[in-house]
């Protein structure tokens, strides 16, 4: 997995700006972190990457490297 355009996809999906999202970033401090959010990235991990995050999974993500993890484990 290209990590650099994930970042890229999760910042568009959270609507960040581009590249203020990093691996070792907090999931619960980014802007944009919300229950919309959340499904946004479901959404964008399932349209790209082909893998199905159940809500679950994605709550025992801390940090989106740990989100990494799950696409990569998932693919």
């Amino acid at each position: 997995m290209d990590k650099a355009l994930f970042l890229e996809r999760v910042a568009e999906a959270l609507r960040a700006a581009p590249g203020s999202i990093h691996e070792g970033d907090q999931l619960q401090n980014l802007e944009g972190w919300d229950s919309i959010g959340a499904l946004s990235v479901i959404a964008l991990i399932d349209e790209h990457y082909g893998t199905t995050v159940e809500a679950r999974e994605l709550a025992n993500c801390a940090t989106v490297s740990d989100l990494i993890r799950l696409v990569a484990k998932g693919r």
